[in-house]
C-alpha cells in the first residue's frame, strides 16, 4: 500500500489502514523517541500520542505525501517539546530550591541573631538584678519571676504593701536604665 492511500483511506475513518500504520511504525518511532529520551515510558507515551493526533487529525492528510516522514517529524517534534518542558520544569524546581534555600539560611541567621540577642539581654537582666539592693531585687523577683501580687509579697516579708509598691517602682527605673539599649531595637 502506497503512502497517499495510507492517507486516504485514514481520511476515510479506515482503521484497518491505522492498524496497519500503527504496526508498521511504533518500534521505529520508540527508536527514534528513545534517541530522545532517557525514560522508556517518556518514549512510550510520546509514540502513543503521535498516533492519537494521527487519528485526530486524520482529516487533514490528503495532502501527506510522505507518511514515513510526517511520523517521524512528529516524533522528533514531540520529543523536542518533551525535552523543553522537562527543562522549564528544573529550572523552576531549581530557581524553587535556591529560593527556599535563601529563606532557610536568612531564617538561621535571623535565629542565630535572635539566639545571641537573647543571651545578651539575659547577661545585661542578670547584671543589672545584681546591682539592686538587696531588699529591693528579693521584692523585683518575687513580683516578676515568682509571679506574686504586692499584697502578697508585703505579707510575706513582713513589709508594707506601700514600700512593696516602692521596691517595684524603683527596680523597673533602674532595669528600664540597664535595658535602654534593648528597648530602642523593638520601638
Amino acid at each position: 500500500m502506497d503512502p497517499v492511500s495510507f492517507a486516504s483511506l485514514l481520511e476515510k475513518g479506515e482503521t484497518v489502514a491505522f492498524e496497519a500504520l500503527f504496526k508498521l511504525y511504533y518500534d521505529k518511532l520508540m527508536h527514534v523517541a528513545k534517541g530522545y529520551l532517557v525514560r522508556h515510558e517518556d518514549a512510550e507515551g510520546i509514540v502513543q500520542s503521535v498516533f492519537l493526533k494521527l487519528w485526530e487529525n486524520r482529516v487533514r492528510l490528503k495532502n501527506t505525501v510522505n507518511m514515513n516522514s510526517y511520523l517521524y517529524t512528529m516524533t522528533k517534534n514531540a520529543c523536542l517539546d518533551q525535552l523543553k518542558h522537562e527543562k522549564v520544569k528544573i529550572k523552576y524546581l531549581n530557581s524553587h530550591y535556591h529560593k527556599k534555600l535563601a529563606i532557610q539560611r536568612q531564617f538561621l541567621k535571623d535565629e542565630a541573631a535572635s539566639l545571641l540577642l537573647k543571651n545578651e539581654l539575659e547577661q545585661v537582666i542578670i547584671k543589672s538584678l545584681e546591682l539592686l539592693p538587696e531588699k529591693c531585687k528579693k521584692v523585683f523577683t518575687k513580683s516578676r519571676v515568682e509571679g506574686l501580687k504586692h499584697y502578697e509579697i508585703a505579707l510575706e516579708l513582713g513589709i508594707s504593701k506601700k514600700t512593696v509598691d516602692n521596691h517595684i517602682s524603683y527596680a523597673l527605673k533602674h532595669m528600664r536604665f540597664h535595658l535602654k539599649n534593648f528597648t530602642t531595637l523593638f520601638l
